[in-house]
């Protein structure tokens, strides 16, 4: 079985104890020898313990004694499907004396920009005009003596990987052409699509790192975009023959661990709108839309999928039609259109507890089952109540929510295995800082760099 590594290196030297001796007395002198080590290990052994999990302990006192701090950033745009984000870090690295090296987030700038950048196919240099704007409004927290060592990362999602291949070159060669001047460090891979796995890995580590989780028992993390989602958790030891090979990649997290991680790029929130109006459609794309998943109130509702215009209203119901058939009618379309993704199988169900974020989140803010600002727990349950009453209301201005709702619950229940009431965690922000996958990438290349130093 071939499993990906991705992890730091590590150069430990070796040490080697000489002891001379001289004459007849060299076996009591040996055996106090022996004595000194036997009790110089035991000291050793005791120091490690007591400083194990001390080491915020030790870097407040180091300081306050005046320990001088080192500090490293970070630039990443998240070029994503329904909108480009730019989030520049600021890192520092500890005091530590045995445990080894890590970082903390100080800082961080978040800015956003709509539409995403393959919106922009028709016109790539305006496209690499808003990944330069974001950046620049970024620039504030980068010592302008620091950015030339500061790597700047574009990596684009699932809205680029749905794009024609040479579509897609060409907006990265415009991207990387403009970025190129800003003075950061921009190597050759700083430009490029960001391989699905990757993302389900790299948001892994930013809940687990904002939790504080990293080495002990981490949440299992969802993530739903607008082309595709992932799924990413921890296994034990004995579990990794039961699943694919090219989905467990090795990781540092303390000590290196296996995950699991799957990217299903067309199920994403929008990708999968489209694919179930598609599919009601017979697979016929002519522009015009009827879905048993809006309500019929609404007619000829303008939406914008891959650069395209579409009209969609609600398909007609019988008189007197009730709640539940409305919306058991929809959960029948998007199960269908999930069966054929999945080709007819679920994916491996999560271990341990789960963090969820991107749409799960704002479909949850935007149906009240969480607050929009503080965010909160959800479960398959609640978005199924909540997609009920949606699939009946008479609401305008939500022509969305029952088809976003049901396609959640789905995709949670149907797709992910996740019981009907298991708590789901909804993040946006943990400790004032966003839940992106951003973070996880920033950290592990300034870890890098910190590491083959």
């Amino acid at each position: 079985m071939e499993i990906r590594q991705r992890k730091l290196k590590d150069d430990v030297p070796s040490t080697q104890t000489h002891i001379r001796s001289r004459g007849i007395k060299q076996p009591r002198r040996l055996k106090k020898v022996f004595i000194l080590l036997i009790v110089l290990a035991l000291v050793i052994t005791y120091l490690l313990g007591l400083f194990a999990g001390q080491s915020q302990w030790l870097d407040s006192i180091a300081k306050t004694l005046g320990y001088q701090s080192e500090y490293h950033y970070a630039v990443i745009i998240d070029a994503g499907s329904s909108g480009s984000r730019v989030l520049a870090y600021k890192f520092r690295v500890p005091f530590t004396v045995f445990s080894q090296a890590n970082l903390d987030l100080v800082q961080e700038h978040f800015e956003q920009s709509k539409p995403g950048l393959s919106s922009f196919a028709d016109d790539p240099a305006k496209g690499a005009e808003t990944i330069v704007q974001l950046i620049k409004k970024a620039e504030y927290l980068i010592p302008l003596e620091k950015r030339k060592s500061t790597p700047l990362i574009v990596r684009a999602t699932a809205g680029l990987r749905l794009l024609p291949a040479d579509r897609a070159e060409q907006l990265l060669a415009h991207v990387k052409k403009a970025i190129s001047v800003l003075g950061y460090d921009v190597g050759p891979n700083s430009v490029d699509i960001m391989d699905g796995a990757d993302e389900g890995i790299y948001i892994w580590y930013t809940v687990n790192l904002l939790h504080n989780l990293i080495e002990g028992e981490t949440m299992a993390a969802l993530d739903l975009g607008g082309g595709s989602t992932q799924i990413t958790f921890q296994l034990a030891e004995g579990e990794r023959a039961r699943y694919p090979p090219r989905d467990l990649h090795v990781v540092p997290a303390g000590s290196n661990i296996t995950l699991y991680t799957h990217s299903y790029l067309g199920l994403g929130l929008l990708a999968a709108r489209y694919g179930v109006l598609l599919q009601e459609a017979g697979g016929n794309d002519t522009g015009e839309f009827s879905s048993v998943c809006v309500e019929p109130i609404i007619k000829d509702e303008p939406w914008v999928y891959a650069n395209k215009q579409y009209r969609v209203s609600g398909a007609p119901r019988k008189p007197g039609t009730k709640r539940k058939a409305a919306f058991e009618a929809c959960l029948e379309a998007v199960k269908q259109y999930l069966d054929g993704a999945l080709g007819g199988g679920g994916a491996p169900g999560p271990r341990g507890s789960l963090a969820a974020m991107s749409f799960f989140y704002d479909v949850a803010a935007d149906a009240g089952i969480i607050d929009v600002a503080r965010g909160g727990t959800g479960s398959v349950a609640q978005y199924s109540r909540a997609a009920q009453r949606a699939c009946s209301a008479h609401n305008v201005e939500q022509p969305w929510a029952c088809l976003d709702l049901v396609y959640v619950l789905a995709l949670l229940h149907h797709a992910y295995r996740v019981p009907t009431e298991q708590p789901v965690y909804l993040f946006k922000k943990v400790n004032g800082h966003e839940v992106s996958w951003a973070l996880g990438l920033a950290y592990s290349t300034v870890m890098n760099r910190i590491t083959t130093k």
